[in-house]
């Protein structure tokens, strides 16, 4: 019998702010991955909203990201993903509407494609293929959480010999498994979907239990799924959105938080942590 690998959970911290957002790479067997890179707005590069076009545009112009090749979903705390597939040629941004995930790939005008997604302190999890080049930027909130596996197949779907082995994975910043606290009902929701009970106990937890506490963790929940299903290479943020006032946070700012804008795109500086 095949033994079964296990994932690698490689933490990581965020770098220094580069004009005005956070750079960081993909890991694949312990190295960094280079041509692609996942990119994060910080706090003081203002609110990432999709209706907030020029600021938007401002910001991935300042990051050397075209903002007519850049597409973005309205996050409505869904599990739709996306598909993304153009030939080229001029374009304005594009929102979708009803989707909280996009994906595309070699083949598909990957090479021409930025994808964004808003966030908090809800979880990014940006996603690269190794062996077919496709790649995907999800937001994973409580609702959402599961939204990873639809991304996936969406990879999956744009290329039928594309396996999880393959993909890499990184869990960007939110909010940390010891500062989200939620009531009793949303913790036993959540542990009855995600946690040992549900998946058996031959299940992997890269990042440990998905309920801490009185608290939830993303990460971990996400980590889980993917490791599950056969990602083996997983690089997960330590910084928590709540505790670190470079990071957009509902839970810390209140009613007029901060969204930030987390972009994936092909032919990306990457910088070694």
């Amino acid at each position: 019998m095949k033994k079964k690998m296990t994932a690698m959970a490689r933490p990581f911290s965020l770098p220094d702010i580069q004009d005005d957002a956070f750079v960081f790479p993909f890991f694949f067997e312990g190295k960094p991955v280079s041509g692609i890179s996942c990119m994060l707005s910080a706090h003081g590069a203002g609110n990432m909203d999709v209706q907030e076009t020029g600021r938007r545009n401002a910001f991935l112009q300042k990051i050397g990201v075209d903002p007519a090749q850049t597409f973005a979903c309205s996050q409505t705390h869904s599990q739709n993903v996306a598909v993304i597939g153009v030939a080229g040629g001029e374009r304005s941004v594009e929102i979708l509407y009803d989707a909280d995930g996009l994906a595309s790939g070699a083949g598909w005008g990957a090479a021409n494609v930025y994808l964004s997604v808003t966030v908090a302190d809800c979880l990014p999890v940006y996603m690269f293929d190794m062996e077919t080049g496709a790649f995907s930027v999800v937001h994973s909130g409580w609702k959402g959480t599961g939204i990873v596996l639809n991304a996936l197949s969406a990879l999956k779907s744009m290329n039928a010999e594309a396996h999880p082995e393959t993909v890499c994975a990184v869990l960007g910043p939110c909010i940390c498994g010891e500062c989200y606290q939620v009531d009793e009902e949303r913790r036993r929701v959540f542990e009855a979907r995600f946690g040992g009970e549900a998946r058996g106990s031959s299940a992997e937890y890269p990042l440990g239990g998905v309920v801490k506490g009185d608290c939830l963790d993303l990460k971990a929940a996400n980590a889980a799924l993917l490791a599950n299903v056969g990602v083996r290479n997983i690089a997960y943020c330590e910084n928590c959105t709540f505790t670190d006032e470079r990071l957009g946070s509902f839970r810390r700012e209140g009613k007029n938080f901060t969204k930030m804008m987390a972009v994936i795109g092909r032919g990306c500086h990457v910088h070694s942590l």
